[in-house]
């Protein structure tokens, strides 16, 4: 199973609010998911950014590989 860390789309239309999850790379990108790492909201003056960052870490560790917008927020 292939495991990557990306971002889930949530909020109104124009306003995205995205959870940052690890996931299978075979589901949908809005569907399921194996654990939810953190928030990005992108809306507020200085981004929001709301990360576990020992469970991300440990995700990569295992593996799993983030997008190029994920690894962009977790770094």
């Amino acid at each position: 199973m292939a495991t990557k860390i990306r971002l889930q789309r949530f909020g109104k239309k124009g306003k995205p609010i995205y959870h940052i999850v690890a996931a299978d790379s075979r589901s949908k990108r809005d569907g399921r998911y194996i654990e939810k790492l953190g928030l990005y909201n992108p809306n507020t003056a200085p981004a929001e950014k709301d990360i576990n960052h020992d469970r991300a870490l440990y995700r990569v560790q295992e593996r799993a590989l983030p997008t190029d917008t994920s690894r962009e927020i977790l770094s």
